[in-house]
């Protein structure tokens, strides 16, 4: 298993620091800094083996691992060690306390790889937490998109967007570029939103790096062989009621299902690639939506349009709802507080329509539909429904696109 759950990335980020400060220690550590409670609890050994999960690549010798007992998403006591020439380990007299988190990880081709969780039991003394490693590739071409589902709502004047896309790794080999970004991490996955959106809340905040003049949000995440890589957005889009054509581009192959769940019976949705499919009910609400199976090319994107009353509503007011490990299950996640966050929605551009379904927008759109929402802006701005540091917030990067296509 690799660092693929957002409880574990601080954790995951804090041992890979200590395994580039530490040299890769050859014995077993000094623990951290104790509290009473692992002082005085029974000891045990936790024992593992690292195997490579890559066809005819077996596991190296030496393979660096760490032990973290973790309490409330804090490592409270840590240990290392190295493998033997079969990849073996074993850590001894490691304290064992009911309740905390036991985990082992291993640092290979400048990555690392985390075994399950397993809880402590004063009961359990012996715990095994093996660790599967995979060589690395590049290759884009083993990534796809299995299913994206968006819940489209209204909110004083604006469409806010909130996407949980998943990915697919068909290949045997941990998926991740070389785009050093620093502090241990890769650039992996890019998820590109539509022109002009800017992000206003992400599952993972230290796990992700947004371009607001790109529009792309850059996963640091690998994904693993067979996984079900989860990204959840949250972004804004101005809207005053009038037709908007949404476009999202992929940048991998689309097979799957997508889904628009909307709750307001004031918006209007319409497009061909996700038609209505009815009433569906989520927890105590009520939602109008619109699905298809899609196959795309990398390049092509998904694309609704939006018309109606741009309502009102309080988000704030919702809790997260938690994300299914796996199926077609709806995935209702609301981001508590978007508005508390003091990030404030920008501009997501308003598209012309087009006739091909599947073809980006042409340089001239993207241009007609910036130009129109930089004046919208500027409009309620004059008008001082727009403070000044706010309006210059949101109209910075859609200019600075602007300038980018008509240099183009």
């Amino acid at each position: 298993m690799g660092v693929h759950n957002p409880r574990l990335s601080r954790i995951i980020f804090l041992f890979a620091i200590l395994f580039i400060s530490s040299g890769y220690a050859a014995a077993q550590g000094t623990p951290t800094a104790t509290v009473d409670l692992i002082t005085g609890a029974p000891h045990g050994t936790v024992t593992g083996k690292v195997t490579n999960g890559t066809a005819a690549s077996p596991a190296p010798s030496n393979v660096a691992v760490t032990l973290l007992i973790n309490h409330d998403d804090n490592t409270v006591f840590h240990l290392n060690t190295q493998t033997a020439a079969d990849g073996s380990f074993q850590f001894n007299d490691v304290p064992l306390v009911t309740g905390y988190d036991y985990v082992t990880a291993a640092f290979y081709r400048d990555h690392i790889f985390n075994s399950a969780f397993l809880v402590g039991n004063t009961a359990n003394t012996a715990l095994d937490l093996p660790i599967n490693i995979y060589e690395l590739t590049e290759d884009p071409s083993v990534l796809s998109i299995s299913s994206s589902e968006a819940q489209l709502n209204a909110q004083n004047g604006t469409l806010e967007v909130r996407q949980v896309l998943r990915f697919h790794n068909s290949s045997d080999r941990l998926y991740t570029t070389s785009k050093d970004l620093g502090d241990g991490r890769f650039g992996s996955v890019l998820i590109s939103l539509p022109p002009g959106a800017q992000v206003v809340s992400l599952d993972n905040q230290s796990r992700y790096i947004v371009s607001p003049t790109d529009f792309t949000v850059l996963d640091t995440t690998p994904v693993l062989p067979g996984d079900e890589h989860v990204v959840i957005i949250a972004y804004f889009i101005p809207y005053d009621g009038n037709d908007a054509l949404i476009e999202q581009p992929v940048n991998y192959p689309f097979e799957g299902q997508a889904k628009l769940l909307v709750s307001s019976d004031d918006l209007k949705i319409k497009s061909q690639q996700l038609p209505d499919a009815g009433s569906q009910p989520v927890n105590e609400t009520v939602y109008k939506s619109y699905t298809g199976a899609l196959k795309l090319k990398s390049g092509d994107v998904i694309r609704y349009e939006v018309s109606g009353a741009a309502g009102v509503s309080d988000f704030s007011a919702k809790t997260i709802a938690k994300v299914p490990a796996g199926g077609n299950d709806t995935i209702l996640f609301v981001l508590t507080g978007l508005i508390g966050l003091g990030v404030v929605a920008t501009i997501l551009a308003l598209l012309l329509r087009q006739r091909q379904q599947n073809q980006p927008a042409r340089p001239d759109q993207l241009i007609d539909a910036l130009t129109r929402q930089i004046n919208l802006l500027d409009q309620k701005h004059a008008a001082g429904e727009l403070p000044h540091d706010i309006w210059y917030q949101q109209r910075k990067p859609l200019q600075a696109r602007l300038e980018e296509l008509q240099g183009e």
